[in-house]
């Protein structure tokens, strides 16, 4: 992976997964630490059949929150099983914190990260469509590492390994998207892999970019990216509706990638001032009529504004 993606990887990530001192229960009732690290071998789609601590839960060196010893491998497995069956997948994170005794270290947690990202760039590569990600841009490289970090590196999306394959950057900004239901902690992450592809189709197009460099700062908020200036207005994604919407002066109440009221009001505001059908009951970009899309293109480049596609 490019230099700047490894350097990006924990400020891009902590933001969506936290950096967790303890081990806790994610919502698929999976014993995790650190910044999303998953310690459990366990089956989530069949609770407790196989409640057994992966391996590198042993390699971390837990120690007691009062005494600062160092947690024998029988405390460890103890820990990990009152955790497991403490049905904490929903509380919140300091009813998950109240229950545990051991901690590990900022230090311990970053090497676990990194070694962890190393395998999952290693497993990446043995497949197909992604053997030659080292010569994507950075953007298409950390937009893909972060799906892995949230499904494993053997994830199957066929329809975005298909796009991945073709280099269809824009099919796999559209087809990047893991489900939401029940999971809402990854909306945020979604939208940030979409713009990410998205952003390394940009860096593709001629002329050609640095693709060693990323053109998403991991260390601003997506907001911040979005109003930089430094990367275009992506109108195939609703962030990029939004950030477009606010800079022609229909204020959509934030950018985040998310239709709600806000942004239905700034939208259904610019349609009627420039004469469009309404779409008050909009859901996702797919459902902006494309009359929309081009009048929103045109006043950006009549205003200056780069934008992509």
């Amino acid at each position: 992976m490019h230099t700047s993606v490894r350097a990006a990887f924990l400020p891009f990530s902590e933001p969506l997964e936290g950096r967790l001192h303890f081990m806790y229960l994610d919502v698929k009732s999976l014993v995790s630490t650190g910044v999303g690290n998953l310690l459990d071998a366990d089956n989530p789609a069949n609770f407790g059949s196989n409640p057994v601590p992966l391996a590198d839960i042993f390699t971390l060196a837990w120690f007691d929150k009062d005494t600062s010893a160092l947690a024998s491998s029988a405390e460890i497995k103890a820990e990990y099983t009152k955790v497991k069956f403490s049905g904490t997948a929903f509380s919140t994170i300091a009813q998950k914190k109240a229950i545990t005794r051991l901690r590990v270290s900022d230090k311990e947690i970053d090497v676990l990260v990194m070694n962890k990202l190393d395998s999952f760039e290693t497993s990446l590569k043995t497949r197909t469509p992604f053997a030659d990600m080292d010569d994507w841009p950075a953007d298409g490289q950390l937009g893909l590492l972060s799906m892995a970090w949230a499904m494993g590196p053997f994830f199957s999306f066929p329809k975005f390994q298909n796009a991945a394959a073709a280099g269809d950057w824009l099919a796999m900004a559209r087809e990047c998207k893991m489900t939401e239901a029940g999971n809402p902690g990854v909306i945020p992450r979604n939208v940030r892999n979409a713009l990410l592809f998205t952003l390394a189709g940009w860096m593709v197009a001629p002329p050609p970019g640095d693709f060693a460099q990323l053109v998403y700062d991991p260390t601003e908020s997506l907001a911040a990216n979005m109003r930089s200036g430094n990367l275009p207005v992506p109108l195939n994604l609703v962030v990029g509706l939004q950030t477009a919407l606010e800079a022609l002066g229909f204020n959509p109440n934030g950018l985040d990638g998310v239709i709600g009221p806000g942004t239905r009001t700034a939208l259904t505001s610019f349609q009627s001032a420039n004469g469009l059908a309404q779409t008050p009951a909009v859901q996702d970009i797919g459902g902006v009529p494309q009359a929309t899309i081009d009048a929103l293109a045109t006043q950006l480049d009549d205003a200056g504004i780069g934008r992509f596609p």
